[in-house]
């Protein structure tokens, strides 16, 4: 005769049973089933440049300011040669976004000068970008006083991968006759570190960047002007008009005596525009998320980095080197922008 207890205690340990099923069942779907908002994010790259320089300072700001403003992001800026190498990588599609220089972006693009036989042709703009300076900078109580006294002298020219030795040597070649690989001793550092080896009487002289606006004069340039009494060494007119008549894309600038610190005479010399490149085949939302953005919301990325500034700037947008991308033309025209020519 079965008991009613006994009834009861099967009852029970099947209900058990099955309550168990389910928790374990729950479990390994949760386990083998990856969370559905980490499989909806898209990782994007931005390539920047130095750490501590302006290209890297705005990718790391705008990474940040994209990836809190669209949760379906995730946007991670990277440490990079500069524009040569970010342009590279954005054609490659091993970064989504990269900040390069106008005149290297052209070049990409068509395949020639530096990038004869590796040209770039997918490369597509998103926005302009800031415009830097390129700075001769000496101790105070160096021997060098102009251009053409820096030959058979120890000088940086920039990070290897980058486009600012190239820039220089188009400037020496084209401004002074001066082939720079073969009648300086080039030396290849960080901007960040430049400074430091003349400071440390490493090498006689560098060119480097620093932006030519209060807001992305700062960097490796300013704080040497800070802790050193240095000289900037001013470019030659005649110079000048040489480089620019070849290469438009530098541009003649002054700055007044104080624009850096111990600064006490106005300083001449040329200027480059950069951009934010992408690849046109990046989704059309992703580049149209990204520009909306960093513009919509300019006040607080100019608070993350104030250089920003100088690339959220529609006036920016006619200094571009090459065609915008689609998502990024339709951020403009919604906002009744007028389009540069291709």
């Amino acid at each position: 005769m079965i008991r009613k207890e006994d009834i009861e205690m099967s009852c029970k340990k099947i209900f058990l049973a099955t309550v168990a099923s389910v928790i374990m069942f729950s479990f390994l779907i949760t386990v083998i089933q990856p969370n559905e908002s980490l499989a909806a994010s898209e990782k994007i790259t931005i390539g920047g440049g130095s750490p501590g320089a302006i290209y890297y300072l705005f990718a790391s700001s705008a990474s940040r300011l994209v990836t809190k403003y669209n949760p379906e992001l995730q946007v991670n800026s990277a440490s990079t040669g500069g524009s040569g190498q970010n342009a590279i990588l954005v054609q490659k599609k091993e970064q989504e976004f990269g900040i390069v220089a106008g005149d290297v972006a052209y070049h990409a693009l068509k395949g020639i000068e530096e990038f004869k036989g590796k040209d770039c042709p997918d490369l597509r703009a998103v926005t302009g970008g800031y415009s830097y300076g390129m700075n001769l900078i000496v101790l105070d109580d160096s021997p060098i006083k102009s251009y053409r006294d820096i030959v058979g002298k120890k000088v940086c020219v920039g990070p290897v991968g980058g486009s600012y030795h190239i820039h220089v040597q188009r400037m020496m070649s084209l401004g002074y006759g001066i082939d720079i690989s073969k009648e300086l001793k080039l030396v290849h550092m960080s901007y960040d570190a430049a400074p430091d080896a003349l400071k440390d009487g490493v090498v006689d002289a560098i060119f480097n960047p620093a932006g030519i606006i209060a807001e992305t004069r700062g960097g490796g340039t300013f704080n040497l002007a800070t802790l050193r009494k240095v000289r900037f060494i001013s470019i030659d007119e005649d110079a000048i008009k040489k480089i620019t008549k070849a290469y438009p894309y530098f541009t003649k600038t002054q700055l007044k005596a104080g624009f850096f610190p111990n600064q006490n005479e106005d300083y001449r010399l040329l200027a480059v525009a950069s951009l934010v490149a992408t690849n046109r085949v990046v989704n059309e939302s992703i580049v149209y998320k990204f520009t909306k953005t960093i513009y919509e919301y300019k006040d607080e990325l100019c608070q993350m980095f104030p250089g920003a500034k100088d690339f959220v700037d529609f006036s920016k947008l006619k200094s571009l080197t090459i065609p915008l991308h689609p998502g990024a033309i339709k951020y403009y025209q919604e906002k009744g922008i007028e389009m540069p020519k291709p």
